[in-house]
């Protein structure tokens, strides 16, 4: 019984929804948003935001001109491992974690958001260096075609002293006998390291999670004591971290540590009945906690977890990390000012692929983005 709409103008002069979820490809984003924010429509858009900086100021500052509400629909930092770093950050069993490094697990616009929300701030500097490489053409999906293999290693800093080093390549799902998703990730603090890495050769084929622990026999004021100066700063302490089910739903994830347990509770656990999504039972949560948090935003029941400011930065990340790229590594401070090299190229070569102006919102609202 519910109507379907083949013209947005049409939905929207109908006016049937109180809000809307975005689902379709980037480039489409900053028209559709800023025509629903023009209309009064509260607005949840797919990941990335957009593909210019410049489209995602005007974005925010459409929807506030109309008082409405704008969020992305980012899911990554709400997944398991992601929730149990921040869990162990707030627990304070590794001390500090002053460093994270990455590999190989989704390098772009979603980790950029998992890095902001687990430091609490906004990053300072992005320095990014980039690498191509050919390969024989082989397709993953009907409309992807794959045939270069773009790498690139990626710094950011935070205020708190947080290093990140995020490196990754376009074929993250383990093509050409890659480390497959979600590679190997490090949470480095003062006393240890929660590592989280892929133990399979293919995608999601198997994972290994784990706090790496020094205790006081192995630091200094310990060895000095007993003048044994060797080995220490081992981690001696060595605790799994246990992914809580019911088989269906992901419930959340706990170590038991020697001086306790570290615990994280989904806050759905009770609430969805969603079953496993693409067979994992913890994806349906991670996407509905980010439904829910912009429900709620709407309603003014509750401040959102990521809001446009973080959605903005993240594209800022995205984009300054290719700006990196195009002056050879230099580093570039962030947020992002002024005019973009990045965003000039981005803004012609969809110029010449849609036959518009991507700035255009009445013109790339009648563009169509069929899929294979």
């Amino acid at each position: 019984g519910v109507p379907h709409y083949a013209d947005i103008r049409e939905l929207v002069r109908d006016r049937p929804m109180e809000a809307a979820l975005v689902v379709t490809p980037v480039p489409s984003h900053h028209s559709i948003s800023v025509f629903l924010s023009s209309n009064g429509i509260p607005n949840h858009t797919e990941t990335g935001w957009a593909s210019m900086v410049c489209q995602a100021r005007e974005m925010m500052a459409t929807a506030r001109q109309h008082n409405v509400i704008v969020r992305v629909a980012e899911n990554f930092f709400r997944f398991p491992i992601d929730r149990f770093a921040q869990t162990v950050r707030d627990h304070g069993y590794l001390g500090r974690i002053g460093r994270i490094v990455c590999y190989a697990d989704h390098t772009g616009y979603h980790n950029n958001s998992r890095w902001t929300v687990f430091a609490g701030e906004h990053p300072e500097w992005v320095q990014c260096v980039g690498h191509g490489m050919a390969h024989p053409a082989f397709y993953s999906m009907p409309q992807r075609r794959h045939e270069e293999e773009k790498l690139e290693a990626r710094f950011f800093h935070f205020p708190s002293d947080l290093l990140v080093m995020d490196v990754g390549s376009g074929h993250i799902k383990g093509h050409l006998g890659r480390h497959p998703r979600p590679g190997y990730t490090e949470f480095q603090g003062e006393r240890g390291t929660l590592v989280h890495r892929a133990t399979g050769a293919g995608w999601d084929e198997g994972l290994n999670t784990e706090l790496r622990y020094v205790s006081d026999q192995k630091l200094a004021p310990a060895q000095e004591a007993t003048e044994q100066l060797w080995g220490g700063g081992a981690a001696d302490t060595i605790t799994p971290v246990v992914h809580d089910s019911t088989g269906d739903l992901w419930t959340g994830m706990h170590a038991d540590t020697p001086s306790g347990r570290i615990e994280y509770l989904s806050p759905l656990r009770t609430h969805v009945k969603c079953g496993k999504v693409n067979q994992r039972d913890w994806y349906g949560v991670a996407v509905m906690e980010h439904v829910v948090d912009f429900a709620l935003a709407v309603r003014g029941l509750r401040n959102s977890e990521f809001t446009d400011e973080d959605a903005l930065m993240s594209d800022m990340m995205e984009i300054g990390a290719h700006e990196s790229v195009l002056q050879e590594g230099r580093r570039i401070r962030l947020p992002i000012e002024g005019d973009l090299e990045s965003d000039a190229l981005t803004r012609e070569a969809q110029r010449k692929q849609f036959g518009v102006d991507p700035l255009d919102i009445e013109a790339m609202l009648s563009v169509s983005f069929p899929r294979p």
